[in-house]
């Protein structure tokens, strides 16, 4: 064991928890050094515009460098026709008392929207009902699923057969991180503001979609979770998903992900995880997983999934804040909002 960790084990607690916990929100450079130097001993190897990481714990993986890992800002800096998508909200609801943020969000897409909603009992649904009865952008539909897969499960295995009939959809649920409460306390709303903080915000990420070659949308990385942004426990089973699917990986290829499993999408670009034959069954009982499960390893193999099927992805921020560990790319024309587009985009499916 290292002399940090050894040190953390016995005064964790009481300074060295906290200290990380302050670093993590607001000198994330301090906290990536203790993380990767002094908690897991990490290596680096130079790739050009990523790097391939060896840490204790952790399998091999390759990670994009922060000059390199751009994200588009939104709203853009131009003024663009309304997009004509059919649209479609995908939303699982576990923790009730967040249906009625939800629905408010959901109010700020500037065009119809249909929505529908998974939860785990009679219970939930009545409040989920309730809360969504004066919802007059579409129509509303409620499902109850079996505890399984969470998210993920509900909304691509409950949902499958609805997707074919939309241009567009967001997949969004009601998260909490219990696990973490201080240091990711942010991380819902990071990820609400940037997908559906506005209706401006959300009219342009569908004006970034309508680009032929965009399959998903998501948000830049919330600061603290950027050192989760590896394979954690997952790579044999990501590995194991996308070979089902026919697509190959390894330690060798990017990995980036929709951390939170909150986008943006077109069905289109998840063709392959919908005609996979996922069920219920494939996906563990939950019993509070942090990780190592099957909807966490579809979390990390949704981009595969988009470039396999001949799209690309972008991240999106509608942060304001002047310092940033990432660049951030404005489009003041369609011109250069194409060329931000091809810029932005770093594929998974290239071996460094």
């Amino acid at each position: 064991m290292s002399l940090y960790r050894t040190v953390r084990s016995f005064i964790g607690r009481n300074f060295v928890w906290p200290f990380e916990d302050f670093c993590a929100l607001h000198r994330p450079e301090i906290f990536e050094f203790i993380f990767y130097r002094l908690r897991h001993g990490a290596s680096f190897e130079d790739c050009g515009d990523a790097l391939f990481i060896r840490m204790q714990g952790f399998d091999d993986f390759v990670h994009l460098k922060r000059e390199n890992d751009f994200a588009l800002k939104v709203p853009l800096h131009f003024s663009a026709p309304p997009v004509k998508f059919k649209v479609a909200a995908i939303v699982h609801i576990f923790y009730p008392e967040l249906a009625d943020e939800l629905k408010n969000l959901l109010l700020n897409i500037p065009c119809s929207v249909d929505v529908f909603i998974s939860t785990t009992d009679d219970m939930r649904k009545s409040v989920i009902e309730k809360v969504f009865a004066d919802f007059d952008k579409g129509r509303v539909t409620i499902k109850i699923f079996e505890n399984r897969g969470r998210d993920i499960a509900a909304s691509f295995v409950g949902f499958r057969e609805i997707f074919d009939d939309y241009d567009a959809c967001i997949h969004i649920h009601s998260k909490k991180s219990p696990h973490a409460k201080k240091r990711l306390s942010g991380w819902r709303d990071h990820l609400y503001r940037n997908l559906l903080g506005s209706p401006e915000i959300v009219g342009d990420i569908l004006q970034i979609l309508a680009d032929k070659r965009v399959g998903m949308v998501f948000p830049q990385y919330f600061t603290p979770i950027r050192v989760s942004i590896n394979w954690g426990e997952n790579y044999l089973a990501t590995k194991n998903f996308l070979s089902r699917l026919g697509i190959e990986t390894d330690s060798r290829h990017l990995v980036e992900f929709p951390a939170g499993s909150m986008f943006w999408f077109k069905p289109k670009a998840l063709a392959p995880l919908f005609d996979s034959g996922l069920t219920f069954d494939d996906f563990p009982a939950e019993c509070g997983q942090v990780d190592g499960t099957l909807a966490h390893a579809i979390e990390r193999a949704f981009l595969f999934v988009v470039e396999a099927a001949g799209f690309q992805w972008v991240k999106v921020t509608a942060d304001e804040k002047k310092f940033r560990m990432t660049p951030t790319l404005k489009s003041r024309s369609q011109a250069e909002l194409d060329a931000n587009i091809a810029r932005a985009w770093h594929s998974v499916l290239k071996r460094y």
